[in-house]
């Protein structure tokens, strides 16, 4: 796995941390980003690079957005996208772009924006994304003002004592914290698929094998709370992927 570890400066690290907390799913936007937040989010997007995935930036129609997101409501005033793609050829591509598409997230959070990931409830024919031949469109990242900024949302989520194996009141308060960094982080359907442990020096993150991209998402949101020196590493298991931070 490349070195996720190596991808945020000290400086980006800062910011994207604390905007973990205050990301929310925004469905209900007031426009789009300013021309000054706009070119902000263009660069964001084309700034982390990881092998086998990529964010493309594009103004869309509102049109693009049909039904409701587990009955919350049609996403509507939206006209900004990152599309999230990745290689079908690499099997760390989709986990790659969940990081790089949450990496987005934290960004524009940080901005003051919004940002809802969309999997499924979007007309993909109104896309024209370039992307390359061996390329699949994952979902795609709506973003803009949002029409109540502050508006507090209610997040239905798992206790840690579901989500990790063990007792995590004896792991070391930084790895609690990544735990609970991860424990927040955005997931398809709101299902938190991932498995927690804590393995002598290794902190671990499992996943069902169709939840690689949430994976991706724990991932960055983990790497982001981890201050001491660690090495990550991605597991070659096709049917139960993880991947562990080797704490020093």
């Amino acid at each position: 796995m490349t070195r996720l570890e190596a991808l945020f400066s000290p400086a980006q690290r800062e910011r994207l941390c604390a905007a973990i907390p205050r990301r929310q799913s925004c469905r209900a936007f007031a426009g789009t980003p300013s021309q000054g937040d706009w070119a902000a989010l263009g660069y964001a997007a084309g700034r982390y690079e990881l092998p086998g995935a990529r964010l493309i930036f594009a103004a869309v129609p509102e049109g693009l957005f049909s039904g409701t997101l587990l009955g919350m409501g049609r996403i509507t005033g939206c006209g900004a996208i990152a599309a999230v793609a990745a290689s079908i050829a690499l099997l760390e591509g989709r986990v790659h772009a969940g990081i790089l598409g949450e990496a987005f997230c934290l960004e524009a959070t940080a901005m003051g924006l919004g940002t809802c990931w969309v999997s499924g409830s979007y007309r993909k024919k109104q896309l024209a994304l370039p992307l390359k031949p061996d390329e699949a469109l994952l979902a795609v990242i709506a973003v803009g003002v949002p029409e109540r900024k502050g508006a507090a949302e209610t997040r239905r989520r798992k206790s840690l004592d579901r989500l990790c194996k063990g007792d995590t009141g004896l792991w070391p308060e930084e790895v609690r914290q990544a735990a609970q960094a991860v424990q927040i982080a955005p997931s398809a359907m709101n299902l938190q698929p991932w498995i927690m442990s804590l393995e002598k020096n290794r902190f671990v993150i499992d996943v069902p094998d169709r939840s690689r991209l949430e994976l991706g998402i724990a991932l960055c949101h983990a790497e982001l709370a981890l201050t001491s020196p660690h090495t990550w590493r991605l597991g070659d298991g096709r049917r139960e992927p993880s991947a562990w931070a080797a704490l020093r």
